[in-house]
């Protein structure tokens, strides 16, 4: 497995002032063998791509893994262009013609993630063969509301620094893991101390940007998964869950007992089953299926 260094440390590629995306930091596994099926991780805010290490060994035994740091965070650089997705979209686009990976992926995201792999659906179909959208909506607002989230790019760049964001533990664990499990409350903190306020106003800023991408839900081809934590307070499935579901009806619905927000902290064998399914429901099978 490749993993460039977690953390905003120097090396992942280019800083502000050079266009794009610049080379998105990443983990990346190189599968059972040749022509297996390629799964793209895409992350939540304000943290970085070591949400998905408990996942990933998960689906590295039949897949080629590819979970990447989004522009600004974790050792990702901080783009110069204006905030918005679509740059992130395009560093998701290059990352794969880097690793020389297959035409078309399963692109899977979590929350903001979500919205990156929504909006990869519109401007890059034929790059998408499955797409996983997890604890997420394609609708602007909650709970990315644009005015708050400009606020929060204040937040951080002011006096409050990351603990504008800290807040972001009790949104994104359930109750349950919040008390029983300390030891992912620290894996929580840590990449949100982690990060550069620098990177997290401007994914803020790109959040407040943000594009509706029902209508390119509704019109992708291939297979989708809707995966929610039954207790996700930021993203509740008897809402955006309904929501997604009644944009695309035939999509496969998941709701994880017990989980919050982050399932792929807090059920990282109930997602991995998941993607599973969805990376075979896209026909691209792989060792092992």
């Amino acid at each position: 497995m490749a993993d460039d260094a977690h953390g905003s440390g120097d090396g992942a590629g280019p800083g502000p002032g050079d266009g794009g995306a610049g080379r998105l930091a990443r983990t990346t596994t190189p599968g059972p063998g040749p022509g297996v099926p390629v799964v793209v991780l895409l992350h939540a805010f304000p943290l970085d791509r070591s949400v998905w290490d408990d996942v990933v060994p998960l689906l590295a035994a039949r897949c080629r893994v590819v979970a990447l740091d989004l522009p600004g965070l974790g050792a990702s650089p901080v783009p110069a262009d204006e905030p918005d997705l679509d740059v992130a979209v395009q560093g998701v686009v290059a990352a794969l013609d880097e690793e020389d990976a297959a035409s078309s992926a399963v692109v899977v995201g979590l929350s903001t993630g979500g919205y990156v792999a929504a909006r990869m659906v519109g401007l890059a179909p034929e790059r998408v063969a499955g797409l996983g959208l997890l604890g997420t909506t394609t609708r602007v607002g909650p709970p990315d509301d644009p005015d708050e989230r400009r606020a929060t790019a204040s937040q951080v760049l002011g006096a409050e620094g990351l603990d504008a964001v800290m807040g972001s533990v009790d949104e994104g664990l359930s109750e349950a893991a919040r008390r029983e499990r300390p030891d992912l409350v620290e894996r929580v903190r840590s990449s949100i101390a982690a990060q550069r306020p620098e990177g997290v106003a401007w994914v803020a800023r790109a959040l407040a940007a943000r594009h509706d991408t029902t209508d390119a839900l509704v019109g992708f081809p291939g297979p989708v998964l809707l995966l929610f934590g039954e207790h996700d307070a930021a993203t509740p499935p008897e809402v955006r869950g309904r929501e997604l579901h009644g944009a695309r009806p035939d999509a496969r619905v998941v709701v994880v007992p017990g989980s919050g927000h982050l399932t792929a902290l807090e059920a990282p064998e109930a997602v991995a089953a998941a993607v599973l399914e969805l990376v075979d429901a896209a026909g691209l099978g792989g060792a092992g299926a």
